[in-house]
């Protein structure tokens, strides 16, 4: 029995390095320059999906960090290491995530989502409206002052959080193991929206915690920009991962089912 864990611990141990290399792949090129720091935001939420649906969330934390360090090393890389080290924790629950809803452990995924919002509400150099720190007109109109926009800076946040908790998720992995190819994709972009919500939510936490007061004139350039990123990561998860999956289904039944 011991020999048979041993082999089975060495085979998700290969498994886990073989993502984790994957996922260097699209970590080391550029998306979007960053605001308020240096550095880029990478295509490296495009390949999520593939590393959830193979991955328990604990190895697919690990092939996250291993991706994420290597790729800070590689000459050129646009994923050199921010936030002292630790924004590869977006990455990490962003496959977290994903892996938990595709083995139905969907109450876990929504407490992590709720928790990871809260510690973005809480922090207090974030801002649920960006209206306040909106640049001031030059003069003689200095005296006008823009509102904010009428809807929070989480809207696609709670977007995601909505599609979480609803029917979409609630058989999400039957879509993985047996669906067609349009039942795939649909669930692909499913997971790989909740899942780049909640890496850019951690992202803004580190940048608020690491930059300070200093991040709250930020919001607002951030506020408009996101939501395009956000969607072209989800974009190009359908298209990467859906005939990498549609491809690897009897590898799916075996490995999505090893652990829960």
């Amino acid at each position: 029995m011991q020999i048979r864990k041993a082999r089975f611990d060495t085979k998700r141990i290969t498994l886990t390095a073989s993502l984790g290399a994957l996922y260097i792949i699209p970590r080391t090129i550029p998306l979007d320059r960053l605001i308020g720091i240096s550095g880029a935001i990478t295509f490296s939420g495009i390949v999520t999906p593939v590393l959830g649906v193979f991955l328990a969330p604990s190895y697919g934390i690990l092939a996250v960090f291993l991706g994420t360090m290597i790729a800070a090393f590689i000459p050129g890389s646009a994923g050199t290491l921010k936030f002292g080290g630790l924004d590869f924790l977006g990455g990490a629950l962003n496959v977290a995530l994903i892996s938990l809803l595709i083995r139905g452990r969907r109450t876990e995924a929504t407490l992590t989502y709720v928790a990871t919002l809260g510690l973005f509400i809480i922090n207090p150099n974030t801002e649920i409206f960006v209206g306040a720190n909106l640049p001031n007109l030059p003069p003689p109109f200095q005296w006008l002052r823009l509102p904010s926009p009428p809807v929070p800076y989480l809207w696609l946040h709670l977007v995601a959080l909505s599609v979480l908790v609803s029917p979409l998720t609630r058989n999400v992995q039957d879509s993985f193991v047996f669906g067609a190819r349009k039942d795939l994709a649909k669930a692909v972009l499913v997971v790989a929206f909740i899942g780049t919500m909640i890496e850019h939510v951690t992202g803004g936490i580190l940048f608020a915690s690491v930059v300070g007061a200093g991040a709250l004139r930020f919001w607002p350039a951030i506020f408009l920009v996101y939501p395009l990123e956000r969607a072209i990561i989800v974009l190009g998860a359908v298209l990467v991962c859906t005939p990498l999956l549609l491809a690897s289904r009897d590898l799916i039944a075996r490995y999505r089912l090893q652990e829960k």
